[in-house]
């Protein structure tokens, strides 16, 4: 590398879907360096337990934190950080800043009660998380902010979840400029706002290096099958006791919206008892509605509620756990094996009148993942010691995934001028299905995949090399 030219060093620590932490180490020409973090999450799902994250990371070597969304695997660590000494700002968009706190102060609450059952320790304290929300900078989309002399940022729009953002760091000096695009957990759409497209600077920006998702790099749109809409329909026709599992931001909301819709569509009665349970995913549904402005929903979206809703709690949960038929659930967990899902699933997968839908992805290990893949008339173990017989119809489907597909991804990238893409967040067959499929279809051929052990160093020319850590 020529002496003298702004660089960056990348490295991505997370090697799958979790844990997201991508840190940036920025050269200036004079021997100056700045550093700052994109996410700081929990990694969760198989193989995982308590609270586990990425802890090879020094505060006070960090100059900044980017946040691109606020799901734990995204942000889950940063009260950590905070309680080892980090002190500076963390920069999200002001969607983010609105309701970072639920899902922050349930994992708080779900590590306090692991500390008792499970002789785990605890990482963080309400005040870490406090003082978390204190040193966050909020930012409001296509809105620029310098987190240096000569460096800017600005957040802009992304469907995966409301507040969600891709993040565009650009790096100017006399002695070059850097431009570099994180999607983010990326999706192109939204049912409760309309994405906007990148204004037309963005797309024409020269000296771009793109930091992309792959979640599904191995899946293309078509292959989606959309059916849940129709099973619920058919379900409710037959007066069906229906559950389904729901993460309790952005997937639970959007069923919701999906219900009311067809109710009144007339699809199905508006008298079918819908009941909502979850304590983060009623928490995080009145907070939809009351910053309702700051999220951006679609007027028509405000009134997402379902007819005959009915909000459950723990006094209220052992009589609806006694109903057998016409009433249709929302849940949390997403994968079942966490919140009042891990009650109703034991009670209601004996019910041959009850339909259970895992409507998302259900990693290896999990309830969800066991019911959906057991026979019918199977017995299904629980963790209590006691088993069940699988009398219920059970069902997935992959259509309400927040992440975008292959096909969508490159149709992102055909949007922009890219020097080089690196290929981000998914499992590490997805990251590699995406990059090849990059090279060949767009031509591009200075591609990279984080968090397999390398740091990429990128300049004005896109990646440069790549150095094994």
């Amino acid at each position: 590398m020529s002496k003298g030219k702004p660089y960056v060093d990348i490295r991505g620590y997370h090697k799958g879907v979790t844990g997201s932490c991508i840190r940036n180490t920025v050269h200036f020409s004079d021997g100056e360096k700045f550093r700052f973090l994109v996410d700081y999450g929990m990694y969760q799902g198989e193989g995982h337990h308590g609270i586990e994250y990425n802890d090879s990371v020094s505060p006070e070597k960090i100059d900044a934190i980017l946040l691109t969304h606020t799901h734990l695997d995204h942000d889950g660590a940063l009260p950590i950080f905070v309680r080892k000494g980090y002190g500076k700002k963390i920069y999200m968009s002001d969607g983010s800043a609105c309701v970072i706190d639920i899902g922050l102060m349930d994992s708080f609450n779900i590590m306090k009660r692991d500390a008792k059952l499970k002789r785990q320790p605890i990482l963080f304290s309400e005040s870490d998380i406090d003082k978390t929300i204190k040193q966050i900078e909020a930012v409001k989309y296509e809105q620029t902010v310098k987190i240096h002399s000569n460096i800017s940022v600005t957040f802009f729009n992304n469907g995966h979840l409301l507040g969600a953002s891709s993040i565009l760091v650009q790096i100017d000096e006399p002695g070059g400029i850097i431009n570099l695009l994180y999607t983010g957990d990326y999706k192109p759409n939204n049912i409760f706002f309309d994405v906007k497209p990148f204004p037309s600077w963005v797309y024409a920006l020269p000296n771009l290096t793109i930091i992309a998702e792959a979640t599904y790099g191995s899946t293309n749109s078509w292959e989606v099958k959309k059916m849940w809409e129709d099973d619920i329909v058919e379900a409710c026709s037959r007066n069906q006791l229906i559950f389904n599992c729901a993460f309790g931001q952005g997937r639970a909301q959007e069923l919701m919206y999906h219900i009311r819709l067809l109710q009144d569509a007339g699809e199905i009665p508006k008298d079918y008892p819908v009941l909502i349970d979850g304590t983060t995913t009623i928490a995080y549904t009145f907070r939809y509605l009351d910053r309702s402005n700051i999220l951006h929903l679609k007027e028509e979206a405000k009134n997402f509620f379902p007819y005959n809703i009915q909000f459950v709690d723990n006094k209220s949960r052992p009589t609806v756990l006694n109903i057998r038929n016409r009433a249709m659930f929302i849940s949390t967990s997403g994968m079942g094996s966490k919140g009042p899902a891990a009650t109703y699933i034991p009670h209601f997968l004996s019910n041959q009148n009850a339909l259970l839908y895992i409507p998302g992805y259900a990693s290896e290990g999990t309830l969800a993942r066991k019911i959906v893949e057991a026979d019918y008339g199977d017995e299904i173990l629980f963790k209590d010691g006691h088993s069940v017989v699988k009398a219920a119809e059970v069902k997935q489907t992959g259509e309400y995934s927040s992440h975008a597909t292959a096909d969508q991804m490159i149709d992102f990238f055909q949007q922009f001028v890219p020097l080089s893409i690196l290929f981000n967040h998914g499992e590490p067959k997805n990251k590699y299905a995406l990059e090849a499929r990059t090279r060949k279809e767009l031509g591009i051929k200075k591609t990279g995949i984080l968090g397999m052990g390398l740091v990429y160093r990128v300049n004005s020319y896109g990646i440069n090399k790549a150095v094994e850590k």
